[in-house]
Parts: structure tokens; sequence; C-alpha cells
């Protein structure tokens, strides 16, 4: 990464990326000075605030958000304080983690967050990754037989198998390999990423060839998807990484920062303009290529 784009990411009038970017890119630990100044302007923020709010409102899906841009934003549960922990058990309580095709994304924000040894997160983990199909990737969960008819056989969901990606990612970085973890790279892998493995010129999923974030149950960029495979050890001359770095390079500018090609229209946290630099893809476009 280019000096300057570093010092863009690093910038403090968004403390959020910075923390990310210290933590994660610069590899730096959660006692040191830079890293506590950082979480202390955060913690002190608009941005901030506007997430305590959603996570202490009283609808579900706006906790969920509130969960996911703590996690994005490389805050842990200790950061948080009491507020998050008793939001986050009474979520889990009156959803049992079924929000619809959300619950391996809220699972891998659990995690980031650091729940992963909280006995019903981790036995939660064990038996959603239990689920994984032959193929590698995990089947639709929806309950309507004109599309999960359980008397036929279905492929995998593409769009639900992303999520569980970034589940095994966010363990494996913390030391936790899960079982199902080569089988699910491999379904990415022989798929080149992206694509169908009857056609490696159809994407599986359109949104997964652009920049969708913040990442949403069903739209998840390919910042995200390559980034994850990284965090799992795909070697970066592989066939499968390669091919996700052209696709990561399309949105690239001359001045090596990446660009937002889509978001939620309420999005969970606000990250910027569509069609302009970002710093969130900017990011994790640098991770991946590590």
């Amino acid at each position: 990464m280019d000096q300057s784009i570093l010092e863009w990411l690093l910038e403090e009038g968004t403390p959020e990326v910075r923390l990310r970017t210290l933590k994660e890119y610069e590899g730096l630990a959660e006692d040191e000075e830079t890293v506590i100044a950082c979480k202390s302007a955060l913690l002190q923020s608009k941005t901030y605030e506007r997430g305590l709010k959603k996570l202490r409102g009283d609808k579900p899906w706006a906790k969920y958000d509130a969960i996911l841009g703590f996690a994005e934003w490389g805050l842990t549960r200790s950061d948080i304080g009491k507020d998050i922990d008793r939001e986050v058990f009474a979520l889990i309580e009156s959803t049992g983690f079924k929000m619809l095709c959300g619950e391996p994304l809220l699972l891998r924000n659990l995690v980031k967050l650091g729940y992963d040894q909280e006995e019903i997160v981790k036995n939660e983990i064990d038996t959603v990754l239990g689920s994984i199909k032959e193929d590698g990737g995990f089947g639709c969960i929806s309950t309507n037989k004109k599309i999960n008819d359980p008397r036929k056989p279905h492929k995998s969901c593409a769009r639900l198998t992303v999520e569980y990606l970034l589940l095994a990612a966010e363990l494996h970085a913390k030391g936790n390999r899960p079982a199902c973890e080569d089988a699910l790279v491999h379904y990415f892998a022989k798929r080149n990423i992206f694509y169908r493995t009857d056609d490696r010129k159809t994407p599986m999923v359109d949104v997964m060839l652009g920049t969708f974030y913040p990442p949403d149950p069903i739209k998840i960029g390919a910042h995200l998807i390559v980034y994850a495979l990284r965090v799992l050890g795909c070697a970066p001359e592989s066939e499968a990484m390669q091919a996700g770095y052209s696709v990561l390079n399309q949105h690239r500018l001359e001045n090596g920062r990446y660009v937002l090609t889509a978001s939620k229209s309420v999005p969970a946290f606000k990250v910027g303009n569509v069609g302009e630099e970002n710093k969130w893809i900017t990011l994790y476009a640098y991770l991946a290529q590590r």
C-alpha cells in the first residue's frame, strides 16, 4: 500500500476506519497507545452514537445492524460495555439466531466482537457449520416449497455460503479452524470464487462482482469475499485468487484507491457515496492482497 493511501485510511476524521487499519493492517495490539486513543475518539463520535441508539432500540434488525457496525469498526464487547451484553443476549433469546438469511453473518459479527467463547454462541456455530452439504456449500433455508422443496435435491445457496465463508474466516483469524473450512474454501476455489462451475464467465450472483458495502445477508461484495479467502490461507498466486484480484482491480482508481459500487438505501452505517473512492473498500482490497 502506498504511504499516501495509508495516511488517508488513518485520518482522524474517520476513527472507525482508522481503528480497523491500526489493528488489522498495521497489526497493533489492543493496549497500544495509538489504538487506545483511536478507540476513545470512536466511542465519542457521532458514528458510535448512532450505532448505540440502534442497539438500544426495540427493533431486532436495528440491533443486528448495530452489532454489524461495531464488529466492522474493530470494537469488542469490552470496549462497548454492559449495554451490548444485555442487548446481544436479548436478541439471541428473542430470535434464536434465526434472523431469516442473516444468521451466519450475525454469528460472524458476534465472533468478531468476542462472543466466540460464550457457550450459546459456540454451540450454535458448531450446529450450523455441521450442516455443510457435500458440495462444500450451505443449503437454502426457505420453507417455501416452490423455492426449496425438501423432496427434491438442491444445490447450495451461494449467497448464504458467502456468509459462512466470512464466519469461517473470522474463526480462523482467532485460531479456531472449523472442520468444514477446507470444503468451504474449495467451494469457491473451484468456481474461481464468483462463477458457475459450468460457465466461468457467468457469476453465481451478480452482486459478488461489485463492492457492495456494508455487508448485507444476501449482498456481499468481492472485497469481503477475496479478503476472507486470503485470511483462510488461499495463496495469492492461485488461479482463484488471481481471478479475485482481477475483479477487485476493476474497481481500482489510478490513485490506488477503490470505489464503492453499491450499498443499501439505508445502510447499517454510513460508509460514503456510491460511485466514489471509499476507505472501507480500499482497506479490504489491500488486506486481501497482502
